[in-house]
């Protein structure tokens, strides 16, 4: 019987894309006369998978199923599939293959009945041989059952550069619905472009480091495709997508020489957006040849993602085992990546907790501290652009993390119930974003509260009140975590509800208003903390809540809404002159700018109390829209067309009535 080959690529929680082995597998296989197919159920409904699967299998008609188990995302949604797929009266020979499959290997056919075969590392040649009927104990890389016992043949096979560059990873055809596929990916980072497997780092917290290779697919060196190849793929991807992705960067010589090949095609001459994920700094020739290559716009702003991990330099060269950079090395590559592109690029910095290079709660305060003052820092140099990012350290299966701190690191019900654990948000009070297996034991209960609760404040104070995060910062600089501190040790300690749900963001406002007046020289440092604040809180009052729109009726009288209008000492909104006037004239000495904020149904307007004064302040007298338009046009301020918009918008937003 022919054999015939179906992909499966299982959902996992916020992960569409597809490994992108599969693709070359894919055509490995179809190259030599075997029909294969992808088909990735992230795209569709998950209510509906089961059917989905077996509308497939029934169309396809397939002898094996490759379950790919790459992501550990995907594990637990794959196992489920597999136990569907042996559920069906036809039931297909099940495969796996990827990162993690290959690295639980043996114990995932223990634990997993439904699985018949387990690939480890580069699958082509043994997924050839199994397909054409091959003995499975001639079969390398293969994990299979014999009888009762589990075999497992050695791993023999790696792939090589020439054979690696004959198969391509960009044929979209093998993907049913593929356009879903190419829409998805394009509103994230884009299609990813294979370059190579396997990795010259080391570092402790990534499953694809030099030493997890060696764990899940026995590789100890990379090997690269040849820039030909590479180019083939570009010139077929770019009748399907505009978006690409690369995140492979063991040689940036090769990447280089990559983008020289690429301005040698005029078609592949500014045809595509590239999201670059940089395992390193870049240079100036590097961005004048992405310049010169890819499309940069503000339209969709192209990304660059750089991941420090951890703030210290010293402990960034422990955990990725390799020479990097300082964090003033990265501040200066910020600015050389905005001297070279402009305006039209986003910088993603990537800084995550808890690493082993700080135990106790002090240290991961300065990280804290750190990191936020950097994004303050980075603000003030006008990077706006440039957005850091702080998480739980999401390790893999096969890292140094992983086979340090998780008892039963081999067994793959240890993978499952943790994702289960972290699903179902039974870990912890405070929100895990990653799957974060290290907490270090010196920290007490209350220190992880401590370290968790101050990144949760400052997170929603930037996201929210991003005008006090700046400020407090500027004037207060390390005190600015100090009074979180002690608001966390007086307000929210000894609560019995979950903070992490309940925190009120007013009510933490006033908290911290409280702090700082407390101490004089606090207060010293930010003598307007008062006006500041009852801006903020009126700003958070406002965001959220439903409007009664106004008719702009010309017969009418118009009356002022005064709760949404707020006079105050300065213009907080301008926040970059603020902060200008801040550094030049001092918090103690800076002159009050008396400013009036008007809260919009969708902005907030903010002008000086003398516009205000002149303009809508007038209908407190009883104006009528004729005689209001009549003062202006005597006063000279403005125009009539800009009085009609500006007035039609105070009533929409129900500041006038």
């Amino acid at each position: 019987m022919q054999a015939r080959l179906l992909f499966i690529n299982c959902p996992g929680a916020n992960f569409l894309h597809i490994p992108m082995g599969t693709f070359g597998l894919c055509d490995f296989v179809n190259q030599r006369k075997i029909p294969a197919k992808i088909l990735n159920l992230v795209l569709y409904d998950k209510t509906g998978t089961a059917a989905l699967i077996d509308h497939h299998i029934e169309q396809f008609r397939p002898t094996h199923v490759g379950l790919i188990l790459h992501w550990q995302e995907t594990a637990e949604e794959g196992i489920r599939v597999a136990q569907h797929i042996k559920s069906r009266t036809d039931p297909a020979k099940i495969i796996c293959g990827g990162f993690t499959a290959g690295y639980f290997g043996e114990a995932l056919l223990e634990r997993c009945p439904s699985i018949d075969y387990v690939i480890k590392g580069d699958p082509e040649r043994p997924m050839e041989l199994l397909l054409k009927g091959a003995k499975e104990r001639e079969i390398p890389n293969l994990i299979y059952r014999e009888g009762a016992d589990i075999r497992v043949n050695e791993v023999s096979y790696f792939i090589d550069e020439e054979t690696l560059s004959d198969i391509s990873f960009s044929k979209l055809p093998y993907l049913f619905d593929h356009n879903l596929y190419i829409k998805a990916v394009e509103e994230v980072l884009g299609f990813p472009v294979f370059i190579g497997r396997g990795c010259i780092f080391d570092c402790d917290y990534c499953g694809g480091s030099r030493k997890s290779f060696r764990l899940h697919s026995a590789r100890s060196k990379p090997v690269s495709r040849s820039i030909t190849a590479i180019i083939a793929d570009l010139k077929r991807l770019k009748e399907y997508a505009k978006k690409i992705y690369i995140c492979y960067e063991i040689d940036e010589g090769y990447m280089k020489a990559l983008f020289e090949a690429m301005k040698e095609e005029k078609t592949l001459i500014k045809t595509f957006r590239l999201n670059y994920g940089a395992w390193q700094l870049v240079d100036r020739q590097f961005l004048e040849l992405y310049r010169d290559l890819f499309i940069i716009d503000n339209q969709d702003k192209p990304l660059f993602e750089i991941s420090p991990e951890v703030f210290d330099d010293r402990s960034r060269e422990k955990i990725k085992h390799h020479k990097t950079y300082s964090i003033e090395q990265l501040k200066e590559n910020l600015g050389l990546i905005y001297d070279c592109l402009g305006p039209g690029m986003k910088v993603s910095i990537f800084f995550s907790r808890y690493h082993d290079t700080a135990q106790t709660y002090a240290e991961i305060r300065e990280e804290i501290f750190s990191i936020f003052r950097l994004k303050h820092d980075l603000f003030g140099k006008k990077y706006i652009n440039a957005k850091i990012y702080y998480d739980h350290l999401s390790t893999d299966v096969g890292s140094r993390y992983w086979e340090r701190y998780v008892e039963n690191p081999h067994d793959p019900d240890t993978l499952i119930s943790w994702k289960i654990r972290l699903r179902d948000r039974e870990q912890h009070s405070f929100p895990l974003d990653n799957l974060c297996i290290f907490i270090p034991k010196a920290l007490s209960e209350q220190d992880i509260f401590r370290c968790e609760l101050l990144v949760f404040m400052l997170k929603i104070l930037e996201r929210q009140s991003y005008e006090l995060f700046h400020i407090l910062f500027a004037c207060l600089d390390e005190l600015f975590i100090s009074v979180l501190e002690e608001t966390i040790t007086g307000q929210y300690s000894n609560r019995t509800e979950n903070v992490f749900k309940s925190l009120d963001h007013c009510k933490l406002l006033l908290d911290l208003k409280k702090t700082v007046i407390k101490h004089e020289s606090m207060l010293c440092g930010i003598p307007f903390i008062e006006d500041l604040t009852n801006f903020q809180i009126k700003k958070a009052q406002h965001q959220f809540r439903p409007r009664q729109a106004g008719n702009c009726n010309e017969t009418k009288r118009p009356k002022l809404n005064h709760a949404l209008i707020s006079i105050h000492d300065h213009d907080y909104l301008d926040l970059p002159g603020f902060l200008e006037r801040l550094q030049k004239e001092g918090p103690a000495n800076l002159r009050h700018e008396k400013t009036v904020s008007v809260f919009l149904a969708d902005e907030i307007l903010s002008m000086p109390y003398e516009t205000y004064r002149m303009t809508i302040k007038v209908f407190e007298r009883g104006l009528s829209l004729d005689q209001y338009y009549m003062l202006m046009r005597r006063k000279g301020i403005f125009d009539a067309s800009y009085h009609k918009k500006f007035l039609a918008k105070m009533f929409q937003s129900g500041v006038l009535y």
